[in-house]
């Protein structure tokens, strides 16, 4: 029995850990690596809480609008009270009537019998009741800096997303361009070895030989400089997504070359109207930045000299002794007071305030017109780049069409005798040289492409966007 028991724990086990190897079997998406990102990203984690804090200063200024409620509660013991005995005789007190000093004869004992321990309290309630807008304009401005980071966040968010395409295109080009220079240097190592036979049968020069091994040479260096580059994209895309050993072995993506012909559909015109379009993140954030300028004003001549503030303030206060009669030798008190409190001079520090708001409202306006003129700038040039990069795609294209005949050829001829295995090599290489160079311009093109996406937000066709449209 004990054996069977053990046996069906053992199955148990090896049950429970299969949906563990499939899962680790599973390869990254690109949509599981964003919802990685959106879980381990520094820069993401960092603006949340930034939209917490700003929401907790909302809610501060919100606050204001209530009554502050403050209680103090005290307890005091004295060693040696204050008060001793007090005796009150009818010659202390003047303009008594002869009759009252005849009868009143005997000191009159009113002596407070303060106790060692005595317990005060003090309740105090503050409403504000008119303060020339200031509270409502404090909160205007929070709520508008609490837009802002979500904003930020948002726009954050995007440029993340663009970011990690164009590092995973990078990534996914290079990973085809090793197996291309490996093919390179294995045709290279073959034709310095016919070069070094030639050479020796005094068939070809020595300056032949050492152009082949340049050759050898130069693919060696490229092969330094791409796994320079893969590092450190693949580094950056560990970071974006918060995985720290993350390869392209873990991930299953292909790039959208489609996206190439869709953003480009539009023209340039079309494209910079779309990136500084009034309902573009970047333009709010920018007009958000003036309105929040605009209500430091508004704040600051709610406090201009002789305005005062008005509040009602409530305080309820209580003594007494800690003892049995505690009752009897309590006292309370109750005050309701107006009051209004105001400036009158200060050296002209408010007028400065003043003036210093209309300072940051024209630098901010400033600051949007120079970055709307940056954004457009950026999808000019970044257009330019990517038509540029089509027309380098299409003639590479058509060189490495041409390449591929001439190498054809060159294998026929050495079929028939009339070509070298050396004029073969070279025409191979040509050809693998022609690929390389493809994929490279395939890779610059990536980066302008997903530029104009972040920068217009348009991600659909033309004809898609008006399809939508009528539908609406």
């Amino acid at each position: 029995m004990k054996k069977v028991s053990l046996a069906l724990l053992f199955l148990s086990l090896f049950l429970s850990l299969l949906p563990l190897a499939a899962a680790e079997g599973e390869k990254y998406t690109l949509d599981t690596l964003i919802e990685a990102m959106e879980e381990g990203n520094a820069d993401l984690l960092k603006s949340d809480q930034e939209v917490l804090k700003a929401h907790y200063d909302t809610a501060d200024a919100k606050g204001a609008y209530t009554p502050s409620i403050d209680l103090l509660i005290t307890g005091t013991y004295m060693a040696n009270p204050v008060m001793g005995p007090i005796k009150l005789r009818p010659g202390d007190i003047q303009g008594l009537p002869d009759i009252v000093d005849s009868i009143w004869t005997d000191p009159l004992d009113i002596s407070m019998n303060m106790g060692n321990n005595r317990v005060q309290g003090q309740l105090t309630i503050t409403q504000p009741i008119f303060t020339w807008g200031k509270l409502s304009n404090a909160v205007k401005l929070f709520q508008t800096v609490e837009g802002l980071r979500g904003m930020e966040r948002s726009d954050k968010e995007n440029q993340l997303i663009v970011e990690l395409k164009s590092r995973l295109d990078a990534l996914y080009y290079m990973d085809s361009i090793y197996p291309l220079l490996s093919e390179i240097e294995e045709k290279a190592d073959r034709l310095i070895a016919i070069s070094e036979t030639a050479e020796e049968e005094g068939m070809l020069l020595e300056e032949d030989v050492l152009d082949a091994k340049i050759q050898k040479q130069q693919v060696a260096l490229s092969r330094k400089e791409i796994d320079s580059q893969y590092s450190s994209v693949l580094e950056a895309l560990r970071t974006l997504t918060g995985i720290d050993d993350l390869t392209m072995a873990d991930v299953d993506y292909t790039p959208d070359e489609s996206s190439a012909d869709t953003i480009l559909s539009y023209s340039v015109d079309e494209l910079v109207a779309a990136s500084t379009d009034p309902s573009r993140l970047s333009v709010q954030m920018l007009e958000g930045m003036e309105k929040v300028q605009g209500y430091t004003k508004k704040i600051a001549e709610g406090s201009i000299y002789g305005k005062p503030d008005i509040a009602l303030q409530v305080s309820a206060s209580y003594g007494g002794k800690i003892d049995s009669n505690w009752f009897d030798d309590d006292t309370w008190g109750l005050n309701i007071t107006v009051a209004l409190s105001t400036t009158l001079w200060d050296g002209g520090k408010k007028l400065n305030d003043i003036k210093r708001a209309d300072s940051s409202i024209a630098e901010a306006s400033i600051d949007k017109e120079t970055a709307i003129r940056t954004i457009e700038e950026n999808v000019i040039s970044s257009y330019n780049a990517a038509e540029l990069s089509k027309e380098k795609i299409a003639f590479a294209q058509m060189q490495l069409d041409l390449d591929e005949m001439k190498a054809e050829k060159e294998r026929t001829a050495q079929a028939l005798g009339s070509s070298s295995d050396s004029n073969v090599l070279q025409a191979e290489l040509k050809v693998i040289q022609d690929q390389v160079t493809l994929i490279t311009e395939r890779i610059q093109l990536s980066q302008s492409v997903y530029t104009l996406m972040y920068l217009s937000g348009i991600d659909a066709p033309r004809q898609a966007l008006i399809t939508d449209g009528m539908a609406e």
